[in-house]
């Protein structure tokens, strides 16, 4: 999709906030629902990139933010562009005043209001005992509760320089890199670092509730072999197989 947009002198692209970060795309012109402050920041990236002339961002207030950020304090009104101090803080880019200010007491409060035991306590018992899911749990500051699946696609995919990848083989060299037992331990971490680069261009995130067959599983990182049957005509991901429970029953190897 990145080299269909660098091809073009004139394209419309609709996206989710996948676009917000890490995508390496330059655009003139953003329309953006109003969501986090970070995000908002993270969106205005992806407009005048290369900075050789002007862009703008224009921000609605559409949807409900609170149905993709549950329970995130950085989503309240106040703390979004609906408030002009907001918005003039996005534009300083005092990113250090917003949430020093504004978010860290919402969060720092919510705890102590939940808190169902004293802080000595907590150290004396949970730290001191080393219970490090319950230190983790305890210290966290912005929830992130969306319980996702990881589920790799075997399949051949092109990449930027115009090489074919088989997923289906790098499966493979990452399964015989997690039994090797005979490498040595740097050697191995290496190896494991280049597979798993590699492989990023082959998984997909998908809601707890997803439904699906997998050939087979590594730790917690699904693999089905025949990831071709996935994607339409247009190699668009067909996530509906997997959201509501439509998944193929059926496999055909490729090789």
């Amino acid at each position: 999709m990145i080299r269909k947009i660098e091809a073009l002198d004139s394209v419309i692209l609709v996206a989710t906030q996948v676009v917000e970060a890490g995508v390496d795309i330059d655009m003139d012109i953003g329309y953006k629902d109003i969501s986090r402050l970070d995000s908002e920041e993270q969106f205005m990236g992806r407009i005048n990139r290369s900075g050789r002339k002007s862009g703008i961002v224009y921000f609605f207030d559409l949807d409900n933010a609170e149905k993709i950020y549950s329970g995130d304090k950085r989503i309240e009104k106040d703390k979004t562009l609906v408030n002009k101090e907001m918005r003039e803080l996005l534009t300083a880019k005092n990113f250090p005043a917003y949430y020093e200010n504004g978010i860290l007491p919402l969060v720092l409060a919510e705890k102590k209001k939940c808190n169902d035991e004293n802080i000595e306590d907590f150290f004396q018992k949970t730290v001191g005992n080393l219970d490090m899911p319950k230190v983790d749990k305890r210290m966290q500051l912005i929830n992130d509760n969306r319980l996702m699946k990881s589920v790799y696609l075997g399949r051949i995919i092109q990449e930027e320089n115009g090489e074919e990848i088989d997923g289906r083989f790098v499966w493979d060299e990452y399964k015989q890199l997690i039994e090797e037992t005979e490498m040595e331990y740097s050697e191995r971490k290496v190896k494991l670092h280049n597979v798993r680069s590699k492989m990023n261009a082959f998984i997909y995130q998908f809601s707890c509730k997803a439904e699906f067959m997998e050939d087979e599983q590594i730790g917690e990182l699904y693999y089905i072999e025949n990831g071709e049957a996935y994607f339409d005509e247009n190699d668009i991901l067909r996530r509906e197989l997997f959201e509501e429970g439509k998944d193929l029953f059926f496999s055909h190897k490729i090789r």
